[in-house]
């Protein structure tokens, strides 16, 4: 009565399959592969428990010799079959940068290595990351708090911490930063699609980069608490945000007998509603005083976003006379060429236009004229 209803040939077939050696064979042998690769796994896992100890262990050692105080926090381990892992909780270090000390913490990371990238170790952000750098008085300078969404930084697995030099990628999907500026303001970002990496050699001369920092955002949400950003018009399109930004730098070693620092910024750009910025330039951190350095700033787009802004009456309206007379002008002699202006070849004042930006001591010239300054204690 149990094979009522069942196709015809049902049951002797089973029966065949309970008498058939070449079954039970075969049965054993896939029972013997799956414990196989399962004790193969644990191997691995552990193996790689160890690797990451080793790194864990190397790593603490060398930021005490150079200074810095070390709290990993417990760990926990954990993984999947294909994914060895070590979490630390509440992560501390504290140490100097140079005259100035950093203090950094977390609520956790999550190392790991896997079997599908068994060349990488990745380095996974667990809740809120502070930062904070004091100056020489121990005042504090700057202060930054982030939270990620799906943030991590991955080094190769073979990098010693004994190393003078290596290198690191980053990636978030999106990171929520909040900075805190000595006098107790809070300014609040939110990145998304954030890319990046970064080298370092610390046997690097002036011919080559001690430090060498690339980073972009699909996407950066600018602070509603900014005054341009609360009184922009309705004709000016998505102003409350960056679009496609990037900055690329890199500080070369030291030079015998110089005592300052040197900055190279190879590539800093963005696009801010209907205005492109791009600056490149370099500069010289002295160790006291402000920075001194020559760059070149590019604008897109400056005539159509000035004319938007003094509908909102952001920028004086002399500012957008001038530009609405220097496009009349290339009209009446011909400056934008017989047709006249096009999306291909746009008016006078929404063509690049290239200005110089100086850095004197810490003031900062649009050519020879002072525009502002940069105080000399930031780092």
């Amino acid at each position: 009565m149990l094979y009522q209803g069942a196709m015809p040939g049902s049951v002797p077939f089973l029966h065949r399959l309970r008498r058939s050696p070449s079954a039970g064979r075969r049965v054993r042998r896939a029972g013997l592969v799956l414990g196989c690769v399962a004790a193969l796994d644990g191997l691995c896992w552990l193996a790689a428990q160890r690797v990451m100890d080793r790194a864990l262990d190397g790593w603490t050692t060398r930021l005490a010799r150079q200074g810095w105080s070390v709290q990993a926090g417990p760990r926990a381990r954990g993984g999947s079959p294909l994914t060895a892992r070590i979490t630390l909780r509440s992560p501390r270090l504290h140490g100097p940068i140079g005259r100035r000390s950093a203090a950094w913490g977390a609520d956790g990371l999550a190392i790991s290595v896997s079997w599908l990238h068994p060349g990488t170790l990745r380095v996974g952000l667990i809740g809120t990351q502070a930062l904070r750098l004091s100056g020489p008085d121990r005042a504090g300078l700057l202060a930054l708090r982030g939270r990620g969404q799906d943030a991590d930084i991955t080094l190769p697995l073979a990098l010693r911490p004994d190393a003078p030099g290596g290198q690191a990628a980053w990636s978030a999907r999106r990171l929520d930063v909040r900075v805190l500026d000595p006098a107790g303001h809070e300014t609040g970002f939110r990145l998304d699609g954030v890319q990046g990496h970064g080298l370092w050699n610390d046997q690097a001369g002036p011919d080559a980069s001690r430090l060498a920092l690339a980073v972009t955002a699909d996407r950066v949400d600018l602070p509603l608490n900014w005054p341009l950003i609360g009184s922009m018009p309705p004709t000016l399109p998505d102003p409350r945000r960056l679009h496609d930004a990037g900055v690329e730098v890199a500080f070369p070693g030291p030079t015998p007998g110089d005592p300052s620092a040197h900055m190279l910024l190879q590539d800093a750009h963005a696009t801010w509603s209907t205005l492109s910025l791009h600056l490149v330039g370099h500069a010289t951190l002295p160790p006291t005083g402000g920075p001194d350095g020559t760059f070149t700033l590019s604008l897109t787009g400056i005539g159509t976003t000035i004319h938007a802004l003094e509908q909102s009456g952001t920028v004086p309206r002399d500012l957008a006379r001038a530009v609405t007379a220097l496009d009349r002008w290339a009209a009446e002699t011909g400056a934008d060429g017989p047709a006249g202006p096009s999306p291909a070849t746009p008016v006078l004042s929404d063509r690049r236009l290239d200005l110089p930006l100086r850095l004197r001591a810490g003031g900062v010239f649009l050519g020879t004229l002072p525009i502002g300054s940069i105080a000399d204690d930031l780092p």
